[in-house]
């Protein structure tokens, strides 16, 4: 522990030392010679910080081991690091040390100099220091930090004083420190060279004077303020240039008032006076749409800028070969410049090559027009495809590198200025071409007579822009309705949305379509042919035209054709493989008759050639039936049936018509769909009874509703031949019966004029569910007799007709054929 009745003395010592020293060493040494002094210990270290390792600067007592250690290692390290002070009673005992090294102290105190380094002291016995000595450090550590903080302020104020020195002296403008007097007058006291030449007078002449003695400018002009602050002035003889002087306040406190940097700016001056009038010159061509108005503000501002004698504007005539004048100043009063023709002039040799061309003596050149010119000086600048600027001088050696600056600046201006006014009559020129093409397409957008509108894609939809009357007339919306609506959700179907999406893709990638669409009319759906033609071919754009051409009847015909074909493909088919069988059949009994000589083979093949003849009379009355209808008009369901039911042979069956309502339909295609329907009812309606439609075919032609057919009953029964009934009570009687379908109610009798169709069913075994699917196909039959083709004749009637047909079950439990009129 430290005796501590003289450390204050030993303290005060140590600060007056470090007080009146300059060098940061003699403090470090001075700090360990103190810590000696006060402290009882084995060793005292101080340490500072430099590349990450402190570094041994002075000691005292035992030599340290190492020159340093790195500075974030052990209780030094920790000491920097943190800036807290460290007091290790016994390195032994204390996990804050590691690796001891041999003669280590035992007790260690260690203590942060500012964020410059470390003081570390020793002792070889364990609890060797307290929190005094502590403290005590902590004093010694703090006057060193101050002493050298102030020893390296020193050092930098007077490397700062020693390169403002060096400025001050070598800066190419006017320096000047001053005071600002009470009086509110500047008093000079320090001038650079500069300010001594600019000035011309030394700086013990200018010491003293005021700066408006030799500026032209009031003493208020050099205040210093907060902020720096500028104005421009001439000296008080004024020799015609231009200065700016910035002024600034002097920070240090023992310094002048004020700071000045007197700049000769009259260069700069005369180069923005000159811009500005560029620019101005500039503004004032591009505000004239006139290539002459033009060349006369060239002329003007080459005039007033450059102050020459002869400056001149020419046009070019390419298709003569000249060069025409535009605009001039000549000192030749009177005198027009002349045409300047090609291959004859240094102007049109500037011109066809495209540079500018200089000539230090006019006179002497080969190519100047005039050899008795008196221009020396002469610069010709073109002017792109326009012309070209003529500058010249009397003299020789006086147009300089700015002066050809200033020539360039203003011919490219002028350049542009008058590819501008050509860009605009050419714009003026194409947009009156335009108008006059938009007014031709208009007028052919309003009279075509295909539906056409306009149209822009928006995020994928077809905005409308414009329909013409043709598309209002046949979709039926006006064009105040459709602009700026998706037109697709007006006249695309459902189903052909994502067709319709393909199509305006397709539109934005500037590609052209021509497809067969739907579209939704007015008069429903109808069949078009679409161009879509983009306002861009071949590449990215929005806008497009598209033009609809009605092709529904042209669709229909190919349809119909298309059925046609089907039904040649089918009755080829029929053909090939339905008289196969019974042809076979026949030829094999007529060897056998050829062999035996016995008649019941010709009898079978007899039946084999009906049973042909039977298929081929079928496969007529299916073609002819096909068709399309030739002639339709009203006709009564009842006589209908009553008719087809005498042309039938209906053994033991009757007809039951059960209501009557008016259709529109062809009276022979309508009779024999109901002979098929009645024929196929008693042949499958029962187990044993077979039927077949006689070979006369009754003349439906004049069936219009007016001629009721003989021998009706009242009630609308029709029986068969009750002889007949009556000799053959074998055979099963079957009831048919016809009526109309309500309109409300679909599937139910009804007796009102408000038919949505009519049915045909009997009370017979009926049609199985899983076979209701498979009677309407040609060739299909439950009978050995039967030829397949009943059916598929109804089926096609139907069709033609516009109606459907479905198969359920009657009351009965028979078969019922129902037709809905669409």
């Amino acid at each position: 522990m430290t005796d501590r009745s003289d450390y204050t003395s030993e303290l005060l010592s140590y600060a007056t030392e470090v007080a009146s020293t300059d060098d940061v060493d003699t403090v470090f040494a001075a700090m360990a010679d103190a810590a000696e002094a006060i402290f009882d210990f084995s060793s005292a270290v101080v340490e500072t910080a430099d590349g990450g390792v402190l570094s041994v600067r002075a000691w005292s007592g035992r030599p340290p081991s190492v020159d340093g250690i790195p500075a974030d290692e052990g209780v030094a390290g920790r000491t920097f690091q943190t800036g807290e002070s460290q007091r290790v009673d016994d390195v032994l005992d204390d996990p804050r040390v590691s690796d001891i090294p041999d003669g280590a102290p035992r007790s260690v105190i260690s203590v942060p100099i500012g964020d410059i380094g470390v003081f570390q002291a020793g002792d070889d016995e364990p609890n060797g220091f307290d929190e005094g000595d502590v403290e005590l450090a902590e004093l010694l550590a703090s006057h060193c930090y101050q002493a050298v903080e102030r020893i390296k302020s020193q050092q930098a104020l007077r490397e700062s004083n020693a390169r403002f020195g060096k400025l001050f002296e070598q800066a190419d403008d006017a320096l000047v420190l001053y005071d600002v007097l009470s009086t509110g007058n500047t008093a000079i006291r320090l001038v650079n060279d500069a300010a001594s030449v600019l000035f011309d007078a030394p700086e013990a002449q200018l010491r003293g004077d005021s700066l408006s003695a030799y500026l032209d400018a009031a003493p208020e002009e050099f205040h210093p303020s907060d902020d720096d602050r500028s104005f421009e002035t001439r000296l008080t003889d004024d020799d015609g240039r231009t200065f700016r002087v910035k002024v600034k306040p002097f920070l240090r406190e023992d310094g002048p008032d004020g700071f000045a940097v007197v700049s000769d700016v009259t260069e700069q001056v005369y180069r923005e006076r000159t811009l500005t009038e560029l620019h101005e010159a500039t503004r004032a061509m591009l505000t004239r749409d006139d290539p002459d108005g033009i060349a006369n503000v060239v002329v003007d501002t080459a005039d007033d800028l450059l102050d020459f004698p002869y400056v001149s504007v020419f046009f070019a005539a390419v298709d003569t070969g000249e060069l025409r004048p535009a605009a001039f100043v000549d000192p030749r009063d009177g005198q027009t410049p002349p045409v300047l023709e090609a291959g004859e002039s240094l102007a049109w040799e500037a011109y066809e090559r495209g540079e500018v061309m200089t000539v230090d003596d006019a006179s002497n050149h080969h190519l100047v027009r005039n050899p008795d010119t008196k221009l020396r000086d002469l610069v010709v600048h073109p002017l792109g495809d326009h012309g070209v600027l003529l500058i010249g001088a009397m003299e020789t050696g006086v147009l300089d590198p700015i002066d050809l600056d200033l020539v360039g600046v203003l011919a490219t201006n002028a350049e542009a200025a008058l590819d501008r006014t050509e860009h605009v009559r050419q714009l003026e020129t194409r947009e009156s071409e335009l108008r006059r093409e938009r007014n031709r397409l208009a007028a052919l957008f309003e009279n075509v007579p295909s539906p056409t509108a306009s149209f822009v894609v928006e995020d994928g939809n077809p905005i409308i822009r414009s329909v013409n009357p043709a598309f209002e007339a046949v979709f039926g919306y006006d064009e105040a309705d459709l602009v700026g609506e998706n037109v697709d959700e007006y006249i695309v179907p459902p189903e052909r949305e994502t067709e319709a999406e393909l199509y305006n893709q397709k539109l934005v990638n500037g590609q052209n379509i021509n497809v067969e669409v739907q579209r939704l009319t007015a008069d429903g759906p109808r069949d078009f042919l679409l161009d879509v033609v983009p306002f861009r071919l071949d590449e990215p754009n929005i806008h497009g035209y598209a033009m609809y051409t009605d092709i529904t009847e042209r669709k229909e015909r190919e349809r119909e054709l298309e059925r046609q074909n089907d039904r040649l493909e089918e009755f080829a088919s029929i053909v090939s493989h339905d008289l196969r069988n019974p042809l076979n059949v026949a030829r094999g009994y007529l060897e056998l008759a050829d062999q035996t000589g016995e008649d019941q083979y010709f009898h079978r093949t007899n039946e084999a050639l009906e049973r042909m003849h039977d298929i081929i009379e079928s496969v007529l009355a299916l073609a002819r039936h096909g068709r399309s209808l030739d002639d339709t008009r009203e006709v009564s369901l009842a006589d209908a049936a009553n008719r087809a039911w005498r042309n039938v042979d209906t053994d033991t069956a009757t007809l039951h018509v059960a209501d009557d309502a008016t259709l529109q339909a062809d009276p022979s295609r309508f009779g024999s769909l109901l002979e098929n329907l009645f024929a196929n009812a008693i042949q499958h309606g029962t187990e044993d009874t077979t039927a077949s439609a006689t070979g006369d075919a009754p003349d439906f032609d004049s069936l219009d509703g007016t001629d009721v057919p003989e021998s009706v009953p009242p009630d609308g029964n029709v029986d068969g031949s009750s002889s007949r009934a009556a000799d053959d009570d074998s055979r099963d009687s079957i009831t048919i019966t016809v009526g109309t379908l309500d309109a409300s109610s679909g599937g139910h009798d009804a007796g009102d004029d408000s038919t949505r169709g009519f049915y045909v069913e009997d009370d017979g075994v009926g049609i199985s569910a899983d076979k209701r699917d498979l009677v309407f196909e040609y060739g299909e039959t439950r009978s050995e007799e039967g030829t397949g083709f009943g059916l598929a004749i109804v089926k096609s009637v139907a069709e033609a007709h516009g109606w459907t047909p479905t198969i359920c079950e009657s009351d009965a439990g028979g078969a019922r054929f129902e037709f809905t009129i669409a």
